[in-house]
């Protein structure tokens, strides 16, 4: 992955490996009026998952949405995976999705979800080739909630249908409309109306997350309340992760997660722990870095001298450096210089990962060494699990697409910024204040300079949210935290605590 694709992907899991399976042939004539028939490929299985022995079927399936006004012209194509326990009881389905956009269910799926993870080095080294380590997960918490994977349309096996181009259902409105009509369908289908309902996404799922809470809550059909909502190192307010000339807002977020990366690399003089000297960085970035920036030119001499001493000490960077920069470092630039003088630039999604670079000169590093660090395992073990089901397809599955991110429509342009600073975080507030039962998980890593920890208890705490039914767990390792194995275990604890709960 070239740099600037990955600096693009600067909100989710952007984790895009472009790689292609085979499966049925696309079509491009315009089929108007057909109805298709749905593929499915189920297997059954008995795991002992949490202390529970328990007989499920894992299967991979298509529905297929049609048009509001006419049931005969498909709309879409959704595929999904599926874990379903053989029980009598009312169990809670949970619905989970990656982010990018344009990132594939695999992610969460095959990494910390499903009955079955792959297990990469938990140390932040290389995960090599095949074979990889494909194991039981015994956490999974598929001992409390039934689960589905969705490849939202333009990932996985999922496409548009009909006389329906994939754009239509790329933007930031529209995304969470056309999935909500997919949860509408599949809990009808499968008669779980009445099941508590749980919705996870990571990193653009904290977009997609709160808007789709609002889109089945109240938005222009049928009207369903979320039971709660979970966000693993979540985008909701893009202030907070644009770098962008007088948006001050990611500089005090990101901090903190650089003087981790630069404890955990050796770069700071401290006998402090890491949860020490981390929360001394925060306690910084709130109380006298963000107010210095702030203020801006307005800082005397001898206060920007005092702070660039203290930017110094937390991040291990030299005072040229930090001057040069005007107190404002982007994570790009912060990634090349940490270890410049070992040879090394540090990952984004996981700044614990280091590698050398085709030049050490420049501000950009050729890669992102933490995705190639995890990538390769995860698309080989999610298709060698499909083969397992009994998966058989020849069009092509993707893991992840940049055509999708690309097109993504955003409602907001700002000068120099094709974002614009949307916003998702009200609308958990809003869910909060009309549906008691309604309550947030938001878990995120602090080695993680894709969307810090800082960021996510910036927005969480800046847009009404009630904090006291809000789970916030900070984790030692990356965007991804349950690549590191002692996060695995504390995160699904905490997951499945929340859903038992």
């Amino acid at each position: 992955m070239k740099n600037a694709y990955l600096f693009a992907l600067i909100f989710a899991s952007v984790l895009f490996s472009l790689d292609a399976v085979t499966s049925d042939e696309d079509t491009n004539a315009c089929e108007e009026n057909t109805i298709i028939n749905e593929k499915s490929f189920t297997k059954d299985f008995e795991g002992i998952f949490n202390g529970k022995k328990l007989n499920y079927s894992a299967s991979l399936k298509e529905k297929i949405l049609y048009e509001k006004e006419d049931s005969s012209a498909p709309l879409a194509s959704f595929f999904y995976s599926e874990y379903i326990v053989d029980s009598k009881e009312n169990r809670p389905v949970m619905f989970v999705f990656n982010g990018g956009p344009g990132s594939a269910s695999l992610w969460l799926h095959m990494g910390v979800l499903g009955p079955k993870v792959v297990k990469v080095p938990s140390d932040a080294s290389d995960d090599g080739s095949a074979p990889y380590d494909i194991v039981d997960n015994k956490l999974s918490p598929l001992s409390e909630t039934d689960m589905v994977f969705i490849d939202p349309v333009g990932t996985g096996y999922s496409r548009a249908a009909g006389c329906h181009e994939g754009s239509e259902f790329w933007g930031v409105n529209e995304d969470p409309k056309i999935i909500a009509e997919f949860i509408r369908r599949w809990i009808t289908d499968n008669k779980r109306w009445n099941s508590p309902k749980y919705i996870l996404g990571e990193s653009y799922g904290g977009i997609r997350g709160p808007l789709l809470v609002s889109e089945l809550r109240s938005g222009d059909i049928t009207p369903i309340e979320v039971n709660g909502l979970l966000m693993v190192a979540p985008a909701s307010d893009y202030q907070y992760l644009v770098f962008h000339p007088g948006n001050n807002s990611p500089h005090y977020g990101f901090f903190p997660s650089y003087a981790a990366t630069a404890f955990y690399h050796g770069k700071v003089n401290t006998k402090k722990s890491l949860k020490e000297f981390y929360k001394d960085s925060k306690n910084f970035s709130l109380n006298v870095y963000g107010p210095a920036l702030l203020k801006g030119s307005r800082l005397d001499a001898k206060e920007k001298e005092n702070l660039i001493n203290e930017y110094v000490s937390f991040t291990g960077l030299s005072k040229r450096f930090v001057e040069d920069f005007n107190l404002r470092i982007d994570p790009s630039s912060f990634r090349k210089e940490l270890l410049r003088d070992e040879g090394y630039s540090v990952g984004r999604l996981d700044s614990r990962y280091k590698t050398s670079d085709y030049i050490s000169g420049g501000q950009n590093s050729d890669t992102d060494v933490s995705s190639e660090g995890f990538m390769s395992a995860y698309v080989t073990a999610m298709h060698t699990w499909f083969a397992e089901i009994g998966v058989e397809m020849k069009m092509l599955y993707q893991s992840g697409d940049s055509d999708v991110y690309l097109s993504w429509k955003h409602p907001q342009k700002w000068k120099g910024n094709d974002f614009g600073y949307v916003n998702t975080v009200p609308h958990i507030a809003r869910a909060q204040r009309y549906n008691k039962d309604f309550k947030v998980y938001v878990s995120c890593g602090l080695y993680d300079l894709a969307t810090p920890c800082f960021t996510a208890e910036n927005f969480m705490n800046d847009n009404s949210v009630d904090m006291s039914r809000v789970v916030f767990s900070e984790f030692e390792a990356g965007h991804m935290m349950y690549n590191h194995q002692p996060s695995f275990n504390r995160f699904l604890k905490e997951v499945n605590e929340f859903i038992s709960k």
